[in-house]
């Protein structure tokens, strides 16, 4: 049964005490020379963000580390790393190929990971340049070890529209890392494969946490951000946050929190409640006159649905299920266009908290 308690509200607001809203993007590109291949300089990007109320933006950009050294670069605001491509010489994919975003807190992490592993074949430097190596399964995720181990988050992105394969578990190769959900905008067909794809790994039993992307190559935009709470605007300040999952995949702020477990983790759900808050509307969602709502799933089906007042924050606790597997949230607005054939979409999900031992 649903209710709104006021002591469990208080102990929501307890676990994120601090923290304040930021939106940003997770994964785009400049044009900083060399072999990168976006449209916009990072000096236009530090102009247009703030009109569009983005506080970070990751800046991945090809083959190469130059952009990270550049005078325009803003430690405030950019998010080091970079996005290579491979393919998985093991796969049983029909197409074995995909891309990866390595994101760090700071630019010599990634320096590290490139020289660590020779088949990068990194000159090393500012100007260093490396190649696009394949990997084995196994030697793959020992890249994915690495970059956790140096402070840095890994993430999938645009996992359907790369590599090809009926059998999900191909684009899986360690828990806790990110997939790329929401892929250039909230309602694309990309979108919709790669939501299809999050579903199939939850149900699974894999912990991959939900992760947005605009990828434009061009001016800063507001289609797919990432919305987290971090006790500064600053890059080394939500880190932390990022790679425990505890954001939302959208443009949307989602927190919730189950005994003293955050959106993002794991524990035993020992007949414990789960306090869910939702606000902090992005204005690229907001719309006069429009009607949102959230849901509450667990891994077999909705638990609640209930409206939201976009211009609050909205508090809901529930009595859990000691036999779910997880609790996630999704956000809905239920008059914008789907498409071209349906209304209302998803604008922000929330990444899960997991019962701690549960196997499907």
């Amino acid at each position: 049964m649903m209710n709104d308690d006021v002591k469990e509200r208080d102990a929501l607001e307890r676990a994120y005490a601090g923290r304040i809203v930021l939106f940003g993007e997770l994964h785009d590109h400049s044009y900083s020379g060399g072999t990168s291949d976006g449209k916009c300089s990072l000096d236009m990007w530090k102009k247009e963000m703030p009109v569009l109320k983005m506080d970070f933006a990751a800046i991945l950009d090809h083959r190469q580390v130059r952009h990270m050294y550049l005078d325009e670069w803003d430690d405030s605001l950019f998010v080091c790393g970079t996005e290579p491509g491979t393919s998985i010489t093991d796969s049983g994919a029909e197409v074995p190929n995909l891309h990866y975003n390595m994101l760090f807190p700071n630019r010599g992490a990634l320096e590290t990971i490139l020289s660590a592993f020779p088949e990068f074949e990194f000159a090393g430097g500012r100007e260093g340049h490396f190649t696009y190596p394949r990997f084995t399964t196994e030697r793959f995720g020992q890249l994915i070890d690495a970059v956790r181990a140096h402070g840095g988050f890994f993430v999938i992105p645009h996992p359907k529209q790369i590599m090809a394969s009926q059998n999900p578990l191909d684009y899986w190769f360690r828990d806790f890392t990110g997939i790329e959900v929401f892929y250039m905008d909230l309602n694309t067909k990309e979108t919709e494969q790669n939501y299809e794809l999050w579903m199939q790994l939850l149900a699974k039993g894999k912990r991959v946490w939900a992760c947005a992307g605009g990828d434009l190559h061009n001016h800063p935009g507001t289609g797919a951000l990432t919305t987290l709470y971090a006790r500064k605007r600053c890059i080394p300040s939500f880190f932390p946050y990022l790679r425990a999952g505890d954001f939302s995949c959208g443009n949307v702020g989602i927190r919730m929190l189950m005994g003293q477990t955050r959106m993002g983790g794991v524990c035993s759900y020992d007949d414990q409640r789960l306090v869910l808050a939702v606000g902090d509307f992005h204005d690229s969602v907001l719309y006069e006159n429009h009607h949102y709502h959230v849901e509450l799933w667990n891994d077999r089906e909705m638990v609640f649905r209930a409206p939201l007042d976009p211009l609050r924050m909205n508090y809901f606790a529930v009595d859990t299920d000691p036999s779910a597997g997880f609790y996630r949230a999704e956000v809905w607005d239920e008059d914008r266009r789907y498409r071209t054939d349906t209304v209302g979409y998803r604008i922000a999900i929330g990444n899960p908290i997991w019962r701690k031992g549960w196997k499907p």
